[in-house]
Order: structure tokens, then sequence, then C-alpha cells
């Protein structure tokens, strides 16, 4: 039977890598119980994404359903434009005029999309005048933060790709606002981790849920009147190494509020 391979946009990182591909396998397994199809391998492929090697009659079958379910690699030239896909923030901060996404371009060269800043004010700012930073903090971006984009422009010479936040990632970040409770935003962690340091520390009466992002990424959702910059000190110690954000809905309501009254926004909101 031929042998299938695939790498999917889920990434195995940091101190806990190895945990991360062993509950993947299990979500994978999961998802293949009614194929006729073995794992014959499960590992970290360039830039961490995982990939996956199967085995048996629905081997193919298999590759195509998990590459759907989970997003795979692609050459930069069978990107195109409207495209969506769930990538990972990378170099979050060291960029001034926007923010990278990694999409899983790995060849011929590895290669990220940029969502430019003029982007980021329109669809998180309301259009106002802000800087990278100013969202980065308030939207609690950070490395391997999973985004959904969509592919805004492709230029094949020069290699570089821009994108813009899908509808349905701008429509989360407006739930999320509108719920106004805080959440804990995790990058490197499993949800059974996450679980077990929230019992260690105390907290299970102060989180409402964990809600998954990715296999390693996570928003614990905060109880009304619970902060989230309180509880990642708690939390924080039983997780060492994993970085944690705070991402503060009320903050950011007011922090839009306040940019209305300041002055008309200068980017016009479509």
């Amino acid at each position: 039977m031929p042998i299938q391979s695939v790498i999917l946009l889920e990434k195995a990182y940091g101190p806990n890598k190895n945990a991360a591909i062993k509950a993947f396998k299990h979500i994978i397994l999961r998802l293949l119980k009614d194929l006729n199809v073995k794992i014959l391998k499960l590992e970290r492929a360039e830039k961490n994404w995982i990939k996956v090697v199967l085995n048996g009659e629905d081997a193919e079958a298999a590759k195509n359903y998990l590459a759907k379910e989970f997003y795979t690699t692609t050459l930069i030239n069978q990107l195109k434009k409207g495209d969506i896909i769930k990538g990972k923030l990378v170099d979050v901060e060291e960029y001034g005029y926007g923010v990278y996404v990694d999409i899983g371009i790995i060849d011929p060269h590895p290669k990220d999309a940029l969502i430019p800043l003029y982007v980021l004010r329109r669809q998180l700012a309301k259009g106002h005048i802000v800087s990278t930073r100013q969202i980065v903090k308030k939207y609690a971006f950070m490395n391997n933060l999973p985004l959904e984009v969509k592919i805004r422009d492709i230029d094949e010479s020069l290699g570089t790709i821009e994108a813009e936040l899908s509808e349905s990632q701008v429509k989360k970040y407006k739930k999320w606002i509108k719920q106004e409770v805080d959440r804990i935003l995790v990058c490197g962690a499993t949800r059974q981790m996450i679980r077990k340091a929230i019992i260690r520390s105390g907290h299970l009466r102060d989180i409402l849920n964990i809600e998954r992002l990715g296999l390693l990424e996570h928003a614990v959702v905060c109880k009304p009147g619970t902060t989230a910059q309180g509880l990642i000190a708690e939390i924080g110690k039983y997780l060492p190494k994993i970085p944690m954000k705070a991402f503060k809905a009320k903050e950011i309501k007011k922090w839009l509020k306040e940019l209305d009254m300041l002055k008309e926004p200068t980017v016009k909101v479509r």
C-alpha cells in the first residue's frame, strides 16, 4: 500500500513539544477512527510544523481529510488571492510596519505573510492612527498565537505575501470584547497541562472554561470580576517557561471608545 505524508499547520515547540506530539496523535487517531489507516510516524518538520506519515487502504483519504482539517504547507505559486489559512504569529514586536504570520510556505523558501499596520488599524482599531506596538499589546499578540488570515496579495517575483485577518477572526475578537471578561492566552502547553496548573494554583473557581485555539495554544476564560493579569502570576508557577498574556476585554473596549473621542478615523472602515 502507498505511503502518504502531509505536513500540517500545527506546531510542536518549546519545553512541551514532545507532549504536543503525543497529544496530537490522540487527536488524529480520534479523527481517523473510521478509516483503514495507520500512523507510521508523527514528527516535527521544518519550522516546527508537524509531519504525519500514513499507511493503509485509506491513507490518501486520511491525508486529504487532515489537510482540510488543519491546513497544510504549500508553495508560494500555489497560493491564491482570497485563500483562507490558519497560521501562527512569528517575530511579534520586532517590526513597526505590521505583524507576520507563518502560513506554511516552506518551498522553495520559507516565507511568512505580512499583515500591514494599516490593515491592523482598519480591522482592530476602527481605522485610527495607532502603532503596531499598541495593537500587539491590547490584543495580547504573541509568538505562535494562531490567527486565521485571508490572502490579500502575492508577489512571486519579490517573494512577498500580504494578508489580513479573516472575517471569522475579526468576529472572534469582537465577540471576546463584547463578552467583557478577561482571557489568559497561553502558547506552549496542552489543555491538560493548563487545567492541572489551574487546579494546583487553587483558582479553578475563577475560570469559566479553556478554549482551544490550537494544539498548544489556548484561551483561559476568566469569570466576571476575575483579572487575567493576577491569575497569570499564580498559574505561571506551575507552567514554567510558558508564555502567557492577558486579553483584557473591558480595557480594549475602553481604548476603542477613547480613540473615537479623540478624533475621527483616518482609515476608512469597510
